[in-house]
């Protein structure tokens, strides 16, 4: 035997260190086969699209994940670059630009949108070059789909800002929709990115753009999203001028939501409404519309909308000092937190409801203290409420 012979027995290989041997002889051999045919070009991409690190595993088990190019695809992928260089050779740029299109399909298809974006940025030369408007429109679009999905979302606004020209460029009506609809979603993630970078200038910028997008797209929905987003961006800015455009849009959407029928939305428009009014102290309109908001979400029968809306009245009748009305819509925001059994909430309801009632009291109290000693022994002796101190002793 191996052992009774002093023989050193190897190890076996694992299944992965297997596989991954016969992947890097499989690359090689290729890339070999590539540049002995004259592709240099060819083999230049093929190198760098095989040789790219890849994932670490962390387990010893074997994964069929894996970074890169599946082994069983190289061929493919060699095939059309080789393919795209040939066709190059002779000038047929409709080859080229075919071979790179399957090539971009193919890594979007892996989830690899910068490969992808690679060969796309390819394909647009390509058209450019040749004065091919159809093939540059639909490289474009493919370009912006391509950046949105990698996370640039600039990039994709720059295409699909360039998409809008070349359609409007050929007097195409559906391109133009298309590209005004890729733009609006573009366009709500761009502002998006500001808010949460604490640029809330820059976010209106793009806020106003997503809207008139939205309105050359035609889409109703989209324009009320829109119009609401814009009143909220105005709104965080904060000063009056903005404070007033921000009442404008939220009426517009409010307009759009009526039409639509959409209840949802009047409600959202309602409540924005009342809370900017009162940061304008305009305290009637602010009233007006948190009533309308009570009503619409008690058609709804949604409690915890019925709750915030009883709790916003509560709250502005207290402000106002009506604490009849306040505590009023206070003890059924009550009513409803405990119904909905958000314990945050019902400390909220609890807390409110307490001081609405204190501030009904305090008058009162006041008085007694200062100037109704009959009143004060009364209470003090007797317990008689605060609120009967205009009574007669017995």
């Amino acid at each position: 035997t191996a052992k009774g012979a002093g023989l050193q027995v190897l190890p076996r290989l694992s299944s992965l260190a297997a596989w991954a041997m016969e992947h890097q002889q499989d690359k090689q051999s290729l890339c070999i086969d590539i540049l002995v045919s004259g592709h240099v070009q060819a083999y230049v991409d093929f190198f760098y699209l095989t040789h790219r690190p890849e994932s670490v595993h962390t387990s010893d088990e074997h994964s069929d994940e894996q970074a890169g190019i599946p082994p069983a695809k190289l061929q493919f992928v060699k095939s059309q670059l080789a393919e795209a260089e040939t066709a190059r050779r002779r000038g047929d740029t409709r080859a080229v630009f075919a071979a790179y299109e399957q090539l971009a399909e193919f890594f979007t298809g892996l989830g690899d949108e910068r490969t992808a974006i690679y060969f796309l940025e390819k394909c647009l030369e390509i058209t450019q070059l040749t004065s091919d408007v159809a093939g540059e429109t639909k490289t474009t679009l493919a370009l912006g789909i391509a950046h949105e999905k990698s996370g640039d979302v600039a990039a994709a606004v720059r295409h699909y800002e360039k998409l809008l020209r070349l359609a409007q460029g050929a007097g195409d009506k559906v391109g133009e929709q298309q590209a005004n609809e890729r733009l609006v979603v573009a366009f709500q993630a761009v502002a998006a990115e500001k808010e949460a970078a604490k640029e809330p200038a820059l976010a209106l910028t793009f806020r106003e753009k997503c809207l008139e997008a939205s309105r050359a797209c035609g889409d109703a929905a989209k324009e009320s999203k829109a119009q609401f987003e814009l009143g909220q961006a105005h709104e965080k800015l904060g000063d009056i001028e903005h404070l007033k455009k921000a009442v404008y849009h939220y009426e517009q959407h409010l307009a759009l939501s009526e039409k639509a029928e959409n209840m949802e939305a009047q409600g959202a428009a309602c409540f924005a409404l009342a809370h900017v009014h009162q940061r304008l102290q305009n305290g009637a309109e602010s009233l007006q519309n948190l009533q309308k908001f009570s009503q619409l979400a008690q058609s709804s029968g949604k409690l915890s909308a019925q709750a915030e809306a009883c709790c916003s009245l509560g709250v502005l009748y207290n402000q106002q000092g009506d604490y009849v009305s306040s505590v009023q819509y206070l003890e059924r925001f009550f009513e409803l937190a405990r119904s909905v059994g958000d314990r945050a909430m019902l400390d909220k309801a609890r807390t409110y409801l307490g001081i609405a009632r204190g501030n009904s009291v305090l008058p009162s109290y006041t008085r007694v203290v200062t100037s109704d000693l009959d009143a004060l022994l009364r209470w003090k002796n007797r317990r008689v409420p605060f609120t009967d101190a205009l009574r007669p002793a017995n």
